[in-house]
């Protein structure tokens, strides 16, 4: 077939297409207004995420500091008050009296705690018939005993005896003193305490 047109415009002829066009500077603003209110959009709820955190943690710092408020003031007032002191050492000092009273008390060893009974049945079972007790006192840890012998070295063997007694063995007598009376016979007294003039 025979050609029946002739194209005169030539392809160096043809005007190039702008790459700035109307319609891509409104595509291109409208995509980046998306872009940017998708960024605000997520900055906003980060923002948002970091204003609740952020008033979380000045409740829980607000919180702390009225607890350390209040442990300051409890450990102020747990300071030792003086007047408890002094009642504390006053019950402590009679607890102690109290024991030693109590050990005082209980130790068989003792006039206190044995009795007097119990010393006049001790000096019953040591009887000696050349000794006649005629005094005895007994008290405050101390013992005294007179009374006549019929002759001066009973006394000695008398209370040579005291040694298989329970509560007068171990007695040690600091006084001990013999006279003849008009009778011959041997008045003695002895003492486990000290005489006034000494």
């Amino acid at each position: 077939m025979a050609k029946h047109s002739i194209n005169l415009l030539q392809a160096e002829l043809q005007t190039v297409k702008a790459l700035w066009t109307l319609n891509r500077v409104v595509a291109l603003w409208g995509t980046t207004l998306v872009v940017m209110l998708g960024l605000i959009f997520i900055v906003q709820l980060q923002v948002g995420h970091l204003t609740t955190e952020f008033a979380t943690a000045k409740s829980v710092n607000s919180q702390q500091k009225l607890q350390l408020k209040n442990l300051e003031s409890a450990i102020s007032n747990n300071r030792q008050d003086t007047e408890l002191l002094a009642q504390l050492n006053t019950i402590k000092l009679v607890i102690a009296n109290k024991q030693h009273l109590h050990q005082q008390l209980t130790d068989p060893t003792k006039t206190y705690s044995a009795g007097f009974s119990r010393a006049m049945e001790e000096l019953a079972a040591l009887h000696d018939n050349d000794i006649s007790l005629q005094k005895v006192n007994i008290g405050h840890g101390n013992m005294t005993f007179s009374g006549l012998a019929r002759t001066p070295d009973a006394v000695p063997n008398w209370l040579s005896g005291f040694e298989s007694s329970t509560f007068l063995s171990g007695q040690r007598f600091i006084n001990f003193s013999l006279t003849e009376n008009e009778q011959k016979l041997t008045e003695f007294v002895v003492s486990s305490a000290q005489s006034k003039g000494e």
